[in-house]
């Protein structure tokens, strides 16, 4: 078989065993893409190539993974683009107080016990990069983050049934979002070669200088040019130019020793807030993100995750610990902050719950600590299964806790401005 003949067969497998496992979970009340994370790990070694090794090992050699990878990766950086297009400033600003209040317990707790389990675990779990500092912060991170996007899907169909309650947790996962790729921005430039201090400091400055002129200059020039053209459709043409900037940030920050992905959100963020236009552009590109892209990631994904990993002597019991520490910091950290902004026992409950979502954030965390040699295979996998795990404990929270049942009423527009990341993916 060709490479582009197996090339050809793998995207058709990958988009069909995805899509049929998103469909089965959505119908049994889980958010779609739980149910294609699930389906990532039936395509990966632990499922499909447990019960046929041999076709697993025709249908996804080892030589064949690095194109995957590529088309993965491409479909991150579109993906992180429509998340920061989608976060909302002005809601952001008008519940900063609370909001902070409740990102920030959310994180610190499980940010700063995970740190603490990495030094207990450095040993057994870091990877070939063998670098301590930035093995714990990929372990903090990786128990801290919270998937805005899904999120908002999540809300935007089954909703608390308090539309300010709503919009409170998605400015605070928007919040816990942007400050987890900054935590993860540094664990990045620690694993990269010859990572000094002095140069360690040198490409924050320059990432701080490269932000800085993005969301200074260049977002308020794109937002005056779309608003002197009125708003204009997204033409070809316009498409083009968006997608050569995005590529363009991505690009900048990768060769800053980060990430492109992070060029990719800083893109989005500089996205005027034109309602039409915002979901014309998004329409435009997410068809193509969530149908083709987004699947292959779960599928490189899954062919790296090894269930029998657990099996080692004590790594069982460390996925159970992490598992337990995971839920118990995120929705004790979101809870605290909650009533300490006075809000009624349920809501903060809900609260805590709704932000344990963890969902396709975390899988990109872990995964670019497994690319960058921070942590190995088995430390990998219990934070795949973790990610799971805790996104499929939100459906079920929020049908117990939720206020009251949902009305059927289409979310507000400043909700749905906010929730607009709950089509991604």
């Amino acid at each position: 078989m060709s490479a582009l003949a197996l090339f050809l067969l793998q995207i058709a497998i990958i988009v069909l065993v995805t899509g049929l496992c998103g469909i089965l979970l959505e119908k049994l009340g889980q958010p779609r893409v739980v149910g294609e994370m699930v389906g990532g790990l039936v395509l990966g070694r632990s499922i499909f190539g447990y019960a046929a090794p041999h076709l697993v090992a025709q249908l996804f050699p080892p030589n064949s993974l690095h194109s995957l990878t590529l088309i993965s990766d491409l479909g991150m950086v579109l993906y992180l683009f429509l998340e920061g297009m989608n976060l909302d400033f002005e809601a952001v600003w008008q519940q900063r107080q609370t909001a902070l209040r409740i990102s920030l317990l959310s994180m610190v707790f499980p940010f700063v016990l995970g740190c603490g389990l990495g030094m207990l675990m450095y040993r057994r779990f870091h990877g070939a990069q063998d670098n301590y500092v930035a093995f714990l912060i990929f372990v903090g991170v990786g128990l801290c983050t919270t998937a805005f996007p899904v999120l908002a899907r999540m809300l935007r169909d089954k909703s608390t049934g308090d539309e300010k309650l709503n919009m409170l947790v998605l400015v605070a996962a928007a919040l816990a979002d942007v400050a987890g790729w900054m935590l993860l921005a540094v664990a990045l430039m620690l694993t990269a070669p010859h990572a000094s201090p002095r140069v360690l400091a040198f490409k924050m400055l320059l990432l701080v200088v490269f932000g800085a002129l993005m969301l200074g200059l260049v977002r308020p020039a794109i937002g005056k040019l779309v608003r002197w053209r009125g708003a204009p459709n997204v033409t070809q043409v316009l498409l083009a130019v968006f997608i050569v900037f995005v590529l363009f940030c991505a690009f900048v920050t990768e060769r800053l020793g980060v990430h492109a992905l992070f060029g990719a959100f800083l893109a989005g963020m500089c996205m005027p807030r034109l309602h039409s236009w915002h979901r014309q552009l998004e329409r435009t590109i997410h068809p193509l993100v969530s149908v083709l892209l987004l699947p292959v990631f779960f599928a490189v994904t899954g062919i790296h995750t090894e269930f029998r990993d657990l099996g080692g002597r004590g790594v069982l019991g460390w996925f159970l610990l992490l598992l337990v520490v995971a839920v118990v910091t995120k929705v004790g950290g979101a809870y605290y902050g909650a009533r300490l902004s006075k809000l009624p026992q349920r809501e903060s409950l809900l609260v805590g719950f709704l932000m344990n979502t963890r969902g396709l954030v975390d899988l990109v965390v872990v995964t670019l600590a497994l690319e960058a040699g921070a942590i190995n295979s088995q430390l990998f996998t219990i934070l795949v299964l973790i990610a799971l795990l805790t996104t499929a404990m939100t459906a079920p929270a929020l049908r117990l806790l939720k206020i009251k049942p949902d009305s059927g009423a289409r979310p507000t527009e400043s909700q749905s401005n906010v929730s607009a990341a709950g089509s991604n993916p």
